[in-house]
């Protein structure tokens, strides 16, 4: 196309308020006749005064022109704008303009962009002409409209928070776009301690999740959402009942060995107790404040870290729907396969056999040959039974639904989000009224979630939210022991103590104490029954924020009123169960006899009240001075809870006085200042309050004119902080600066003979001394960190070092003589430290229309106890002081012996526990302190604490052509488990008796050995031995990976949508904990371990698989 350059002078005045159409000039006219048609209607005509020079003028101007060369500075303006887009230049003479003559715009482009991963409409997209100033913005609706000069203009679409994309017009008129991720999200805004930051200009340590990878899990609570997916968070689920499976997270491991090891949590910047009732559909983002820098604001409750959850707000645009529904099928993680009737019978009498061998008591079977073959065949089921009471116990799946729908959408002055969802998960508990007339045990949670989210601008100045919140659970099970109890007693159910239920009837075919785990379920005899529990959580948050740049630009202020109700209502059904005895008559019948009376129904309701309210008034400034700019902040914050359950029904208050400062050059030199000055009531006047400053600097070292040369390297960041924070929640009991009154206790003194007749009389006796030099305990903490994306931002890495060093930690004195004749009141005595590191790296691509990430985190972070005021022991390496908090202590296993000659060796010291001889198929222990004698002084440190060092997690997402998948490994090291169970379930001899699974079969005995068959346990023994003493023997590594989730979908095209008026619609299946790679025994869960009491067990972990649909509307 050829194209000609002209240059008209004007007088700019002459411009004023004049209109032309363009659409009716034509490319192939000559300049006069374009020039005659535009100005056609306007009252002005044209003079040519040189050959491609012309003069605009008014039409009844009849002055002549005087035509003189072109003065200098025209000429080299049109010169320079050859080639320019730029359609006026700025004038050169006083009143004449030279305009350059552009080819009409004669070709209107339209279309609508949307978020290439959502769907959904984006407004605000800025929309240019490369090359040109020309452009336009989407609408509410992500609709655009623009001219351009001809099919071979580029456009460009870019908005904060996706990648800039451009587009050649071509011969078309509609263009719809999607935008994808930007991968950089420098600009991003994170969520901090009493404000929000842009991710640049962080210098904390601080992690952040979206809602999208929450929603991937399908869990009931927001803490197994975020296991594996946050650098520095180390979560441990140890339980999978419904209701009561969330996670224990522990942000950079543990710090203390007293005071509590949560991190701080808060919901929309309102703390919160409670924070797995939330629906993960109502939040924005998950993050977690790490170093002194981001939680030295709240002080005294930030030496733990802080979690930080954000819900979502409407924004600027129509009404969106989306609906959201899933559901699962739930199944145990792992299930341990138990030994049978007549293999348990076999090994009891083995055990008897194997007692034998010292004793030179005469072996006599308890169960004859008979007994076993009975055991075997089956044919006498009450009593000869053989039962599984895991399978007889539990099911093999249950279910869980959810179901969620919000609208969000908004104008300028009002913007809103609404929520409603509901969950219901069922247990894994067999129903047992299937068998037998009495309540259901099993456990069932449901949960009604309700959030509405608003914000007003009522004026220019003064922007109001409201946020009303609800969470409802109701909870049934048992109304006898706890649930770990009644998991422990299934697991240690012998297979033949008893056959359970016959003909509806819980039976025994013994008295006395035995283990009959429907007992235990459902509690005969005692207050058993069904329990219900009813909560309600009501939260309500109002804000105002006022903007005083009248007075100074970047000046604001604001105030904000949270109040929080907690209402626990417990009802309780109950109805003695009849237990019977089972005997079996001359005539070979069997009668059951009732062991138990019925008594009647009973009801119960009891209930508590909790309310919390908080208060806040804050000074925010924010301004830039050319390439300097400043942030700063005042607050006042105030917050009471009133507990009935609270000791002398006193409130438990805060109150916090915040400072913080930051300043960056150009985005290129960072500086943060943050102090808290933090008070509680439960320490003694003059001890309340303290002060918790921290610093921290930064250097975008890609920022630096030098360093656009680094080539590969596009952005790179070092950060470091140094700061004090505080814990207050540092056990013992509430108020330990005051003594204990003097108080009467019944029957605490004894006159008279003792073995004969005495008798107990009332008395007072002395409270424990108080300490009013108690305070809270102090952590120091230093933090340095690299932040550095590659490749055009494919791939981001973070890596961070820290130390925190604690003290003031409480502890009792151990090393004071207790001739004093009262105990020592609780001191700050203590002292742990805690170092570690992370990484955190990403990589994000696409070929063709193939998209993909892969990610991974490492955390780790090792503790030490420094000080802990314990009386030395005989060997210091037995002392807990240098340890890790946790550490496993215990001899070393070097093995079993197997023969006589290996027992009597002379050069082998052995160890005897409760005068018990060792034998072949005992386990053989190290002589630790080389003094020839195997005692408790070889007990040593063996493998690690029972709290993981290590965690990591990584993720592997794909998308391509509306299907997507995306799976996440997790896993642990460093981490060490006793089978507290198992080695306690060697000796048989042990009332109840103890349920064994199917591996014991692989236990020692002369046969096996003879036999050369694989041997993985010691000996079996009737009455106590040395087996059952601590050692690596029973230790177990607990180290594990875990396909955590996994998950698989389909978005449908919009073509297909519309005719139905859907905006999108996402069908899925994902699956959480659906393999583990272990070195724990089969049928045990890493995770799913026992604290140490043989009695309870914790409810197993469960698999869940499920389906679900997503629908915007």
């Amino acid at each position: 196309m050829n194209q000609k350059q002209v240059n008209i002078l004007f007088d700019e005045r002459l411009l004023v308020d004049k209109l032309i159409f363009t659409g009716q000039v034509k490319t192939s006219w000559s300049v006069e006749k374009t020039l005659s048609t535009l100005l056609e209607r306007t009252g002005l005509r044209y003079r040519r005064i040189r050959k491609d020079t012309y003069l605009i003028l008014e039409k009844n101007d009849t002055k002549s022109v005087q035509v003189n060369p072109l003065p200098a500075d025209i000429k080299a303006v049109a010169t320079a704008s050859k080639g320019s887009d730029s359609p006026l230049a700025q004038p050169m003479n006083p009143g004449l303009v030279p305009l350059q003559m552009k080819q009409p715009l004669d070709q209107t482009v339209t279309g609508v962009v949307t978020d290439s991963e959502k769907g959904e409409p984006i407004p605000g997209v800025s929309i240019v002409i490369k090359g040109a100033t020309r452009g336009t913005n989407t609408d509410a609706n992500g609709k655009f409209s623009i001219s351009v000069p001809n099919g071979n203009a580029v456009l460009i679409f870019s908005f904060v928070g996706f990648e800039k994309q451009e587009v050649t017009v071509g011969n078309r008129t509609q263009l719809n776009i999607a935008l994808n991720n930007d991968l950089k999200e420098l600009n991003e805004v994170l969520v901090v301690g009493f404000g929000t930051q842009k991710k640049i200009n962080a210098t904390g340590a601080i992690s952040t999740i979206g809602t999208r990878e929450l929603i991937q899990s399908p869990v009931a609570n927001i803490s197994n959402s975020l296991v594996g997916r946050l650098p520095g968070l180390f979560a441990t689920q140890s339980g999978g009942e419904p209701g009561n499976d969330g996670s224990k997270i522990r942000i950079r491991g543990v710090g203390t060995f007293s005071g509590n090891t949560d991190p701080l949590t808060l919901v929309d910047g309102i703390q919160v107790d409670n924070y797995n009732n939330i629906d993960p559909n109502e939040i924005e983002s998950v993050t977690i404040l790490k170093d002194a820098s981001s939680t030295a604001v709240y002080g005294i409750r930030g030496a733990n870290g802080v979690l930080i959850i954000t819900t979502k707000r409407g924004k600027v645009g129509p009404p969106k729907v989306s609906y959201t529904f899933n559901q699962g099928f739930n199944s145990f993680t792992d299930m341990r396969e138990m030994m049978n009737s007549a293999d348990y019978a076999t090994h009891f009498n083995e055990a008897l056999k194997n007692d034998t061998f010292v004793t030179g008591a005469v072996y006599v079977p308890r169960y004859t040959d008979q007994d076993i073959e009975l055991y075997k065949n089956g044919q006498d089921p009450i009593f000869h039974p053989n039962v599984d009471w895991f399978d007889v116990m539990f099911k093999k799946v249950s279910t869980q639904s959810q179901h969620n729908i919000n609208i969000s959408g908004g104008q300028t002055k009002v913007k809103y989000f609404i929520s409603a969802g509901f969950f219901n998960q069922e247990g894994l508990f067999k129903d047992t009224r299937d068998v037998v007339d009495a309540f259901s045990p099993q456990s069932i949670y449901k949960r009604y979630n309700v959030r509405s989210n608003f914000n007003f601008d009522v004026t220019r100045r003064l922007k109001l939210t409201l946020d009303l919140s609800s969470q409802t659970e109701t909870r049934s099970g048992n109304n006898g022991p706890s649930t770990e109890r009644v998991v422990g007693d299934i697991g240690r159910a012998s297979p033949l103590s008893t056959p359970g239920v016959v003909d509806g009837k819980v039976v025994n075919i013994t008295t006395g104490s035995q283990n009959n785990p429907y007992v235990s379920l459902l509690y005969p005899g005692q207050a058993g029954g069904l329990k219900r529990s009813y909560r309600n959580y009501l939260n309500g948050n109002v804000r105002a924020d006022y903007d005083l740049d009248a007075l100074t630009a970047g000046l604001s202020v604001h105030a904000n009123v949270a109040m929080q109700t907690y209402n626990d209502q417990q009802i309780t059904n109950t109805k003695t169960l009849i237990t019977y005895l089972a005997t079996k008559l001359p005539d070979g019948t069997v009668n059951l006899v009732p062991s138990t009376t019925e008594a009647q129904f009973n009801f119960a309701q009891v209930g508590t009240f909790t309310r919390r309210v908080t208060a806040e008034f804050g000074i925010d400034y924010k301004r830039s001075f050319a390439l300097h700019n400043v942030t700063g902040l005042l607050l006042y914050n105030q917050q009471k809870t009133f507990d009935p359950a609270l000791a002398f029904l006193i409130p438990k208050g805060y109150q916090s006085f915040v400072g913080r400062a930051t300043y960056d050059y150009n985005g290129r030199y960072l500086a943060e200042v943050n102090v808290g000055y933090n008070g509680t009531e439960n320490f003694a006047p003059g001890k309340r309050f303290g002060l918790f400053p921290a610093y921290s600097l930064g250097w975008v070292v890609s920022q630096e004119p030098f360093f656009q040369k680094a080539g590969f390297i596009n952005f790179l960041k070092i950060r470091g902080s140094y700061g004090v924070v505080g814990n207050d929640n540092i056990g013992g009991t509430r108020f330990l600066y005051r003594s204990t009154s003097y108080s009467s206790v019944p029957n605490i003194y004894y006159f008279g003979n003792v073995g004969s007749t005495y008798s107990g009389f009332p008395g007072i006796r002395e409270g424990a001394t108080g300490n009013p030099d108690v305070t809270w305990e102090r952590a120091v903490k230093q933090n340095i960190g690299l932040e550095m994306w590659f490749w055009k931002d494919k791939i981001r890495f973070t890596a961070d070092v820290f130390n925190e060093k604690r003290s003031d930690i409480l502890a009792t004195p151990q090393t004071i003589s207790s001739i004093a004749g009262l105990a020592q009141p609780a001191s700050n005595l203590g002292k742990m430290e805690n170092k570690g590191y992370e990484v955190d790296i990403a990589y994000t691509d696409k070929i063709g229309n193939l998209g993909y990430r892969v990610s991974a985190n490492l955390s780790f972070a090792r503790n030490k106890v420094l000080y802990r005021d314990e009386i030395p022991n005989r060997y210091a390496y037995q002392n807990r002081t240098g340890q890790r908090l946790g550490q496993n202590f215990g001899l070393i296993a070097e093995g079993l012996y197997n023969t006589l000659e290996e027992v009597n060796d002379p050069a082998r010291p052995v160890y005897s526990y409760s005068n018990n001889k060792i034998q072949p198929g005992d386990i053989r222990y190290r002589d630790y302190n080389g003094d020839g004698i195997i005692d408790n002084f070889d007990a040593a440190p063996i493998g690690f604490s029972n709290i993981p060092e290590k965690t990591f997690g990584s993720t592997i997402s794909l998308n391509y052509k509306g299907f997507d998948f995306s799976v996440l490994f997790q896993g642990v090291t460093n981490v060490s488990h006793y089978y507290t169970r198992f080695q306690k379930g060697t000796g048989y001899g042990q009332a109840p008796p103890e349920g064994s699974p199917s591996y014991f079969n692989e236990s020692w005995s002369v046969e096996r050995y003879e036999a050369g068959l694989p041997i993985r346990f010691p000996r079996f023994s009737v009455n106590s031995n040395p087996n059952n003493e601590g050692s690596s023997f029973w230790l177990a590594d607990a180290s594990y990976l875990r396909l955590k989730n996994a998950e698989v979908g389909y978005k449908f095209q919009p073509g297909i949508l519309k005719r139905v008026g859907l905006n999108s619609c996402r069908i899925y299946v994902n699956a959480n904990n659906l393999i583990t790679w272990d070195r724990m025994l089969p049928g045990i869960d890493p995770e799913n371990t026992s604290t140490g009491d043989t009695n309870t067990e914790p409810y197993p972990l469960v698999r869940t698989i499920n389906a679900g649909l997503n629908l915007n509307f």
